[in-house]
């Protein structure tokens, strides 16, 4: 019967819609990198391109570092004050999705990655993910309590 369930999920058209829009946008986001690289491949030295697009996103990673252990200090103690976390776990989550952005090779998603390093911005984000996920964030809190983090 699980497995029936799972099947009709994805025949959902709300969830197909998605499905197709993030497997798009996954398929773009490369795409663009590309066309990016050539254009500037044609404005400076190949070589210089690909240094500057290895070495543009050390540093953002090495913010993004600091941040997460600030972060999962603040969420530490938010979980032994049995407090909701909600806003903590959607700023990890962004700080997260931006290590990963400046890790990837690229100019685009080194600059959305550094965008997210943004506290005010991730901060709006986090207020907008926390609400909407609520449930989700609450069983990830409870599951982090039994974990005694």
């Amino acid at each position: 019967m699980r497995e029936l369930r799972l099947l009709l999920r994805f025949i959902e058209k709300d969830y197909l819609f998605k499905l197709i829009f993030v497997l798009l946008l996954y398929s773009l986001v490369p795409f663009a990198e590309i066309l990016f690289f050539i254009y500037l491949t044609t404005l400076i030295r190949n070589w210089l391109v690909l240094v500057v697009a290895v070495l543009i996103g050390l540093p953002g990673v090495l913010v993004a570092q600091s941040q997460l252990q600030e972060i999962l200090q603040h969420l530490k103690a938010r979980l032994r004050s049995r407090a909701y976390p909600g806003a903590e776990i959607a700023d990890l989550l962004g700080i997260l999705v931006a290590g990963v952005l400046l890790v990837t090779p690229g100019f685009l998603t080194d600059v959305v990655g550094y965008l997210l390093l943004v506290p005010l911005l991730r901060a709006r984000l986090a207020r907008v993910l926390a609400r909407k996920l609520e449930k989700t964030f609450s069983e990830l809190a409870d599951f982090l309590r039994l974990q005694r983090l």
